[in-house]
């Protein structure tokens, strides 16, 4: 991208625009598919075959675009910055040069500072703030297919999960912007959680070969509770696991489940006093390794969860690519049988 802003005396600001041109100027000129406010159309931010887009006008009087297939929320200058992969001052730069409301020469065309294939975050010298990560979903391909079935997981149910096959990942933190791209040999998958109204997400690379780099955060992931969202109002048995993969396979062999962002992560007791209300009894099945051995004999002593371990492999998720459901389901239900004794 080459932008030249060397003839501005003075930095432009979002006032200054919308003192002499509108939100609905700004959102008309720069998206392509909006014809109305609150008439839905397809994004052109990402592949999608079905409206899923509107830009409404908010409680404030402030126009907003809503992406609802991924939850993404944009004012005018965010699309602008999302569309053209711009940090907040150069959208607004372009702005102003595309309404003549300052002169400049300005050549754009799409960047990208470090992809997922070099994991160049430190090189990036990215500063330690909130980071904000918005993705670009696309349709399972079918090397999400042939990933998934492995663990014996149907893409139906990556849905049911708020898991999406994630083209694009931007990770803006202060002005830098760090776009990453889906490859096929290193496929990139974003977990969505949901609080009191807005996302967050966890960005999962499984086939990195750099443990460091399979994981990137975003909000409140540490503090999410993946599978909680899909939980029943009310069961017998909840079963405290180490990953998001876990849920899925113990969900699939009949089973209600919920993981920590780590093993090494703390419980609050108000938050397993509402658990107990709903299920009658919470057992573990960390890892049988260090750190998930210290978590489930933790777990153990602050909350009285009984706990087990799937030794005959790494997890369940394993146990079952390695094993089968049939297998598992066997397995599972030994172990549960033997600690009730």
């Amino acid at each position: 991208m080459e932008l030249n802003f060397d003839n501005i005396s003075t930095e432009i600001t979002a006032l200054e625009i919308l003192s002499k041109i509108s939100e609905y100027d700004i959102f008309k000129y720069y998206c392509k598919n909006f014809v109305e406010i609150d008439k839905s159309f397809c994004s052109e931010l990402r592949n999608d075959k079905h409206p899923g887009c509107r830009i409404f006008l908010t409680y404030s009087n402030q126009l907003k675009y809503r992406d609802f297939a991924i939850g993404e929320t944009l004012d005018c200058f965010q699309y602008v910055m999302q569309k053209f992969n711009l940090h907040y001052y150069e959208a607004l730069n372009v702005v102003a040069a595309d309404f003549s409301i300052r002169k400049s020469t300005i050549d754009i065309s799409p960047r990208v500072i470090a992809a997922n294939d070099e994991f160049k975050l430190k090189m990036a010298n990215i500063p330690k703030e909130k980071s904000l990560i918005t993705i670009v979903s696309q349709p399972f391909t079918i090397f999400d297919y042939n990933y998934w079935e492995q663990y014996k997981i149907p893409l139906e149910k990556l849905e049911e999960f708020d898991i999406f096959s994630a083209q694009y990942v931007y990770l803006i933190k202060g002005n830098k912007r760090i776009t990453f791209e889906y490859k096929k040999d290193n496929p990139c998958y974003a977990y969505r959680f949901e609080r009191e109204g807005t996302y967050s997400y966890k960005i999962y690379w499984p086939l990195n070969s750099n443990k460091k780099h399979k994981w990137l955060f975003s909000g409140g992931a540490q503090d999410d509770i993946e599978g909680y969202s899909q939980l029943p109002l009310h069961g017998d048995l909840l079963i405290l696991t180490k990953s998001l993969k876990d849920v899925i396979s113990f969900n699939l062999l009949g089973y209600n489940a919920i993981s920590l962002q780590g093993e090494a992560n703390k419980l609050e007791p108000e938050f397993v006093i509402k658990l107990l209300k709903r299920f009658d009894k919470i057992i573990t099945v960390y890892d049988e390794d260090e750190e998930g051995i210290k978590g489930a004999i933790r777990f153990k002593n602050q909350f009285g969860f009984n706990y087990f371990f799937i030794d005959e492999w790494k997890d369940l998720s394993e146990f079952v690519k390695n094993e089968g459901i049939d297998n598992a389901k066997i397995m599972i239900a030994n172990k549960l049988r033997n600690i009730n004794e």
